[in-house]
């Protein structure tokens, strides 16, 4: 395995992350009395991706828990506008079926399309 992280530790960690915040969100939606598939989760998974990724850590927790982290093609530290812009750019990597994310099995540093729009990778630590 080269430095870069496989397709299948990617997929369990987005999956740990997608949980988490699916319980945040329902519980700050239980409190604040709204809909948790609106604004609140939007907010929610924004937030928790952003300011995770352009942190010390470099990866959320699926991704820690998977041995993963973020970083700038130039290997340096996402800043959170870059983090922010990968966070929008997976909408892009929704469409069309998934293919956004299909393009990891096809491209030398496993990047998606939100990788290669934010100018990320994601590596094995």
């Amino acid at each position: 395995m080269t430095g870069y992280g496989r397709v299948a530790p990617r997929a369990v960690a987005l999956f740990i992350d997608l949980v988490l915040i699916g319980v945040v969100t329902s519980i700050i939606s239980g409190v604040l009395g709204t809909d948790s598939h609106g604004v609140v989760a939007s907010v929610i998974s924004w937030l928790y991706f952003a300011v995770q990724e352009s942190s010390g850590w470099m990866a959320t927790l699926g991704k820690r828990t998977m041995g993963l982290a973020v970083q700038g093609v130039d290997g340096r530290q996402l800043s959170f506008t870059q983090a922010s812009i990968r966070w929008v750019g997976r909408w892009a990597s929704s469409l069309a079926l998934g293919f956004g994310y299909l393009l990891a099995l096809f491209t030398d540093r496993r990047q998606t399309l939100h990788d290669l729009i934010a100018g990320s990778v994601v590596v094995q630590r």
